[in-house]
């Protein structure tokens, strides 16, 4: 199939593209700095950009992955916190654009997504069966960018709005939840009550290719682990399998000043469990947290 993708210079998705194209198929990824050379199965496509003319460059385009916007790490200022939003709106208006240009419609959009947009709770367990929310910055974004991808579902498009939790790998979260430990100050963050949707991001990048080959996926998809936890059972996983210890609490108020609104990501969660993926038959490789993170620490040897 012919793939186009935003996003695809990300953490995920330069994952998701190694994954596609073993798979054998090609790849178009949408960028402001597209590359010139090109790789087997995989195409560079100037977007976004003065004199940017994408829908002349691509082929007929069987699938489109909207995974475009501004990273959520970094403190937020109203001036961030409106980049963070207009940056996935703006996205994916250009990626309805594309699609109306072209001749005949895509079968498929992944439409990226986040756990945030069910709010936070220490007690509630979310599917996708769960109501949505829009009480924080997180759960607000989350809302109107899938109101956005619902107007190129509207097209007669199976859509599928890819709701990701906390993402392991060698960027992202991961790197800074670590690093305390590195130095002997790990501990439990918060209350430790808080809970962790979180994803290996391999499997999350095969939940995604199973989506895009499964014609029978639609709506909303948690792109999270089977097995969440509570912050202070992360802490202590990442103890173990870095030999640190466990032992300096980090008190939300600390948070909080430090990272001002952000401290959100830490401070709160939502414990989100992948029913779809679970009951259409996906076989997650990394469903145990120790797991995931020893190979990720262990292998990788880049956390």
């Amino acid at each position: 199939m012919n793939i186009a993708m935003t996003g695809g210079t990300g953490f995920l998705g330069q994952h998701l593209t190694g994954v596609l194209t073993r798979q054998g198929h090609h790849v178009y990824i949408l960028s402001r700095n597209a590359r010139e050379t090109e790789q087997k199965n995989m195409t560079y496509v100037q977007w976004l950009t003065e004199g940017a003319a994408p829908e002349q460059e691509l082929p007929h385009i069987d699938v489109w992955i909207n995974l475009a916007g501004k990273s959520i790490f970094g403190r937020w200022t109203n001036k961030t916190k409106q980049h963070i939003l207009s940056s996935r709106i703006n996205a994916t208006r250009e990626v309805q654009r594309l699609i109306q240009k072209q001749k005949e419609k895509p079968n498929t959009l992944i439409q990226a997504s986040a756990v945030g947009i069910y709010g936070t709770s220490l007690e509630k367990t979310f599917t996708e069966d769960s109501a949505t929310s829009d009480e924080d910055f997180l759960s607000h974004t989350a809302h109107l960018w899938e109101k956005e991808g619902q107007h190129i579902e509207a097209m007669g498009i199976r859509t599928v709005y890819a709701r990701f939790g906390v993402m392991l790998g060698e960027k992202g979260a991961l790197p800074l939840m670590i690093l305390p430990y590195k130095f002997l100050a790990g501990g439990t963050i918060g209350t430790g009550r808080q809970w962790l949707s979180w994803i290996h991001v391999e499997d999350a990048a095969q939940m995604i290719r199973y989506a895009v080959e499964n014609a029978g996926i639609s709506g909303p998809m948690n792109v999270t682990a089977p097995n969440p936890v509570d912050m202070k059972q992360f802490g202590k996983a990442i103890a173990r399998v870095k030999h640190r210890p466990h032992w300096l609490p980090v008190p939300e108020f600390f948070l909080s000043k430090a990272l001002g609104e952000m401290s959100l990501l830490i401070v709160k969660g939502q414990r989100a469990l992948p029913k779809k993926a679970i009951t259409s038959g996906f076989r997650f490789t990394y469903s145990d947290l120790e797991f995931a993170l020893s190979q990720l620490i262990a292998d990788r040897k880049t956390v």
